[in-house]
C-alpha cells in the first residue's frame, strides 16, 4: 500500500502518467471508490452465515462498537491539541476508523490531498498496529478488548487474527463491530468535514 502511494507521488512529480490520466484523476478516484463500496456490499451480502451472525449476536455486542467510536473520536479530539491540525479535521481523520482507502478519498476530495495523505497514513498505521497488538491484548487483557483497536478492519483484514487469538465468539462480535464502523465511516467523516 505504501509503495503504491509512493509510486503514485513519484509518477506525478516526474509527469510519467499521460495527461489524459491526470485530467480525469478525480473521476477515476470516484469510480474506484464506488467499485470498492459495491464490492464491500457484495462481499457482505454473499456471506449468509455472517449475516445470520449479525442478527443473532448478543445485544451487548453493540457496546463494543459504541466504545470504539467514543474512544476513537476522543483520541482524535486530543490529537488536535498535540499536532497543528484543526479539531474538525482531526476528528474527520479519526472517523476513518482504520478504513484508509475510503476515508482518505473522502477527505482528499473535501479538504485537499495533504489532509487525505495524513488520513491514509493514520488509518494504515492503525491497522498495522492492530495486527501487532491483537495477540498481546487478547492474551493479557481479554478477547473482546482486542477488537476495538482494529476499528473497521475487524470485519475483514484483522478478522482472521482476532479469530486465531481471541476465539470464535470474539470473531462474531468483531465482524459485527467492523460492519457497524464501516457503515459509519462515510457518515462521520463527512459530518466532521462539513462542520
Amino acid at each position: 500500500m505504501i509503495i503504491a502511494v509512493i509510486s503514485g507521488a513519484i509518477s506525478s512529480q516526474l509527469n510519467l502518467l499521460p495527461h489524459f490520466f491526470l485530467s480525469y484523476s478525480s473521476d477515476i478516484t470516484d469510480y474506484a471508490l464506488y467499485l470498492l463500496l459495491f464490492i464491500v456490499g457484495f462481499d457482505i451480502g454473499r456471506d449468509t452465515e455472517a449475516l445470520k451472525r449479525l442478527f443473532t449476536a448478543d445485544r451487548y455486542a453493540f457496546l463494543i462498537p459504541l466504545g470504539t467510536i467514543i474512544g476513537t473520536l476522543f483520541g482524535g479530539f486530543v490529537a488536535s491539541f498535540l499536532i497543528p491540525i484543526s479539531i474538525k479535521h482531526s476528528m474527520a481523520i479519526a472517523s476513518g476508523f482504520g478504513w484508509y482507502s475510503l476515508s482518505a478519498v473522502i477527505i482528499s476530495k473535501s479538504a485537499g490531498s495533504d489532509l487525505g495523505s495524513i488520513a491514509f497514513l493514520s488509518n494504515v498505521f492503525r491497522e498495522s498496529m492492530s495486527i501487532l497488538a491483537i495477540p498481546i491484548i487478547s492474551k493479557y487483557l481479554g478477547p473482546f478488548i482486542a477488537i476495538p483497536p482494529a476499528g473497521a478492519t475487524s470485519m475483514d483484514t484483522t478478522l482472521p487474527i482476532i479469530q486465531k487469538y481471541a476465539g470464535d465468539e470474539a470473531a462474531v462480535v468483531a465482524f459485527l463491530h467492523g460492519f457497524i464502523l464501516s457503515a459509519l465511516v462515510p457518515v462521520f467523516v463527512s459530518f466532521f468535514l462539513e462542520l
